[in-house]
C-alpha cells in the first residue's frame, strides 16, 4: 500500500538479534531524558511594533493600535459587531513536514462571545487545505492572556502559516500581540515498547519476539562514537533476569529492537527497562515499562497487529455514537438489526439498565467514563462492556490528566482498553502513552474531496507505531446541523461508502460512526423531540444500513489479516489495499474526488483479472500492468483470481 512505501521511505529500520544473560548486575545510574527544547520565534513582526508589515490583513478590519500594548507599544486590535462576519489575520512561516510547533498569542478582550478569542497553525498543499490546531478560545472581558497550542506539520506539505481570530460567529473586542510559533527540539531518543504492546501483558508460553522502537535525534555536538542501548528485565526483587546491548550508528534516525523473548518467567510483575549511552558518553533512561506476565490474556485486549480480541476472537467493532434519549430498547433493536455491533452514548440516566439493554441486542459498548473511574467498579464486569472512552479531542493541556487517567484505569480494570479520539493531527503522536486505541475524526462531508478520511487514518496508525489499536471515526451527521450557514449535506450512501473503505485502506481496526442521533435532524437549535423528522431519518438509516451491510461482508476477510503489499504510486489519488482471500484476491479501492479518477498498479504475481468491470470499477490490463477506473467517490471490491 501507498502507506507503508511512505513509511520506509521516511525510516529506516533494522532488526537486532538479543543475548540473554542471567546475571545479578544492577544497571548503571542514568540521568533523565533533556526536555525539548525550543527555537527561535519564526513569526516576523510578532509584536506589530512595524505595524502590519508580514501580516495578511483585510482592509475593514483589524488595525494596529498604541494605546495598549502586552509588550512594546503596539498591538493588533479588532472590534467585531456581527456573528455573520469572520475575518482571519495572518501569516506565513518557514516550517518542514514533520517538524513539531508550539505556538503562541497573547490575548485581550472585552466582551467577546461564541466561541472566543484565539490563534490558529495550518498547512496546505498548494491550494489544497490540509488541516490544522485551533486550540479553544477565550471568551467574555479580560486582561492579557496567552492562548497555547501545538502543532506537527503534515506530511505532503508545501506551506504553513499561523492566523488570529475571532472564531467564526464570536462577537467583541480583542486586542492580539506577541504572536510566537517555534520549532520544538525534539529528545535525543524516544523509545516505545511495540510487543508486548497490550500495556506490558504477555501470556506465559508466548514466544513471539520482544520488540522496542527508538528514535534518535543527533545532537549537533555528539561525536562520532556509536551509540549503545542497553535492556534490563528485573523482577520484584530486583535481579537482572536479561541484559542485552546493541551498538547503533548516531547516524540512524530510527531503529527496531527484537529480542528473544524470556522463556519460563512466572507469573507476575517485572520492569523492562531501556538506557542509552550517548555518543558523548552520557547515560539516559529512555523507557521503563511494567511487564506482567499472566496465565490468560484479558477479555478485551489489542493484539500484535492492532485488532480488538474479545473473547479470544478478532472484533471489528462497527459502532454509533449516541445521546441517552437513543439508548432505548427500540432504538438499540434498530441498530442491532441494522447490522451494527458497538455503541457509545455520550451519557446514560441509568449505566446498569444501559448495559443490560446492549446486552439483549447483542451491543457492545464503548463507555463514556472520561477520566474519572467512577464507572469502572460499577460496570467493569457486565458482559456488553468493550471499553472505557476517555476523552473526546482532547487539548494539548489535557495531556497529564488524561495519562494519570489510563495509569488509573490500567490499575482499576484487567479486562478493558481504552479508547480516546483525537481530531488535531499534530497532538496523535502525544497519546502513545495515554490510551489502548486511538481514534480520527475527520469529518470530510462537505469539503472539496474526502481525502482527510485517509490523511488522518494514515496520522493516527503512524502514532500508534503498530502498538495500540485504531479506530476511525466516520462522519454520518450533516454540518449544517452544526454550522448553520454551510450547506445543506448529509452524506449519501456513496460518500459512507467511501470514507469506509479509505479506513480500512489505510489501517483502521474499527469504525465507529458520528452520529445515530444526527440523522433525525435537518438544523442545530433546538435538537430535541420538537425538531425531530422521522422521515429524513429513515431515508438517512436506510443508506447507512446499505453501507453497513455491503463492509460486514469484507471484515471476515481484513480480520485473517492476511495483506498483500502493492506497489502503488506515491501520488496516486486512488487509495488501493490487497486482501487474500482464499482463491481470490480482493483489490478494496476508494475515489475521495468528486470527479472520476484512475491508478495503474503493477499486479501481484500469480494473481489475474478474469472480469474487467465490476460494480463501478473498471478495469484494462496488459500483462501485469492493469489500469482501475472509478467515478466520482466510487469506492468498492474488485476481485482477481488465480492464474
Amino acid at each position: 500500500m501507498k502507506n507503508i512505501m511512505r513509511q520506509n521511505n521516511l525510516k529506516k529500520y533494522f532488526w537486532m538479534s538479543a543475548v540473554v544473560l542471567a546475571i545479578n548486575v544492577v544497571p548503571a545510574l542514568s540521568q533523565k531524558i533533556p526536555e525539548p527544547g525550543l527555537g527561535p520565534n519564526l513569526v516576523k513582526n510578532a509584536g506589530f511594533e512595524e505595524g502590519a508589515l508580514h501580516w495578511q490583513i483585510s482592509a475593514d478590519s483589524a488595525v494596529v493600535v498604541s494605546d495598549i500594548a502586552h509588550s512594546g507599544n503596539h498591538s493588533l486590535f479588532y472590534d467585531n459587531p456581527s456573528a455573520s462576519r469572520y475575518k482571519l489575520f495572518f501569516q506565513n512561516v518557514q516550517v518542514q513536514p514533520g517538524q513539531h510547533l508550539q505556538f503562541s498569542v497573547w490575548v485581550k478582550g472585552e466582551g467577546v462571545g461564541g466561541s472566543g478569542a484565539g490563534l490558529y497553525m495550518q498547512s496546505y498543499a498548494g491550494v489544497n487545505f490540509m488541516g490544522g490546531s485551533y486550540p479553544g478560545g477565550i471568551k467574555g472581558t479580560f486582561d492579557w492572556k496567552q492562548v497555547t497550542g501545538e502543532y506537527t506539520v503534515l506530511p505532503n506539505t508545501t506551506g504553513s502559516s499561523v492566523g488570529l481570530f475571532l472564531k467564526k460567529g464570536a462577537t467583541g473586542k480583542v486586542w492580539f500581540d506577541d504572536v510566537e510559533v517555534r520549532i520544538v527540539t525534539p529528545p535525543p531518543f524516544i523509545s516505545s515498547l511495540l510487543y508486548p504492546n497490550y500495556r506490558g501483558i504477555v501470556q506465559q508460553g508466548d514466544t513471539s519476539p520482544w520488540k522496542y522502537q527508538v528514535q534518535i535525534n543527533a545532537a549537533a555536538d555528539w561525536k562520532k562514537n556509536p551509540l549503545k542501548i542497553i535492556t534490563t528485565l528485573t523482577n520484584a526483587e530486583q535481579k537482572v533476569l536479561l541484559k542485552q546491548q546493541h551498538s547503533v550508528a548516531s547516524t540512524e534516525q530510527q531503529v527496531l529492537l527484537s529480542m528473544k523473548a524470556p522463556q519460563g518467567l512466572a507469573k507476575g510483575n517485572y520492569v523492562l527497562t531501556q538506557n542509552i549511552i550517548d555518543p558523548n558518553g552520557e547515560t539516559y533512561r529512555v523507557n521503563q515499562q511494567r511487564i506482567q506476565v499472566v496465565s490468560a490474556m484479558p477479555k478485551v485486549y489489542i493484539d500484535q497487529d492492532g485488532f480488538t480480541v474479545v473473547d479470544g476472537k478478532r472484533f471489528f467493532p462497527m459502532g454509533l455514537y449516541l445521546h441517552a434519549p437513543q439508548t432505548s430498547d427500540d432504538n438499540l433493536a434498530r441498530i442491532s438489526e441494522g447490522g451494527f455491533n458497538t455503541v457509545l452514548s455520550y451519557n446514560s440516566q441509568d449505566p446498569n439498565a444501559y448495559l443490560a439493554r446492549a446486552a439483549k441486542h447483542d451491543l457492545k459498548v464503548v463507555y463514556n467514563s472520561g477520566k474519572s473511574t467512577k464507572y469502572v467498579d460499577l460496570l467493569r464486569n457486565k458482559p456488553a462492556l468493550l471499553a472505557w472512552y476517555t476523552s473526546d479531542e482532547p487539548d494539548t493541556g489535557d495531556l497529564p490528566a488524561l495519562r494519570a487517567a489510563y495509569q488509573k484505569i490500567q490499575q482499576a480494570d484487567f479486562n478493558h482498553p481504552t479508547f480516546l479520539v483525537q481530531d488535531k493531527a499534530g497532538m496523535m503522536p502525544k497519546h502513545f502513552d495515554n490510551t489502548d486505541i486511538l481514534g480520527a475524526d475527520p469529518y470530510p462531508v462537505g469539503s472539496a474531496n474526502l481525502t482527510k478520511t485517509s490523511r488522518n487514518t494514515r496520522l493516527a496508525v503512524d502514532a500508534v507505531r503498530g502498538a495500540k489499536g485504531v479506530w476511525i471515526v466516520p462522519q454520518l451527521m450533516d454540518w449544517h446541523v452544526y454550522r448553520p450557514d454551510s450547506k445543506v449535506h448529509p452524506p449519501s450512501l456513496d460518500e459512507l461508502r467511501n470514507q469506509a473503505y479509505q479506513a480500512i485502506i489505510n489501517g483502521a481496526k474499527g469504525l465507529i460512526w458520528y452520529s445515530y442521533y444526527d440523522l433525525m435532524y435537518t438544523k442545530s437549535r433546538p435538537r430535541d423531540k420538537s425538531t425531530e423528522d422521522m422521515d429524513i431519518f429513515n431515508r438517512r438509516w436506510k443508506d447507512a444500513v446499505k453501507m453497513t451491510a455491503e463492509i460486514n461482508q469484507i471484515v471476515p476477510v481484513v480480520l485473517a489479516n492476511k495483506k498483500v503489499p502493492l506497489e502503488s504510486p506515491q501520488d496516486a489519488s486512488i487509495e488501493v489495499g490487497a486482501w487474500k482471500d482464499e482463491n481470490q484476491l480482493l483489490l478494496l479501492l476508494a475515489n475521495p474526488y468528486y470527479e472520476e479518477k484512475s491508478i495503474t498498479l503493477t499486479l501481484p504475481a500469480g494473481w489475474r483479472i478474469a472480469t474487467t468491470n465490476q460494480g463501478e470499477i473498471k478495469s484494462t490490463f496488459i500483462n501485469r500492468q492493469a489500469t482501475f477506473t472509478l467515478p466520482s467517490v466510487a469506492s468498492g471490491v474488485f476481485r482477481l483470481e488465480r492464474m
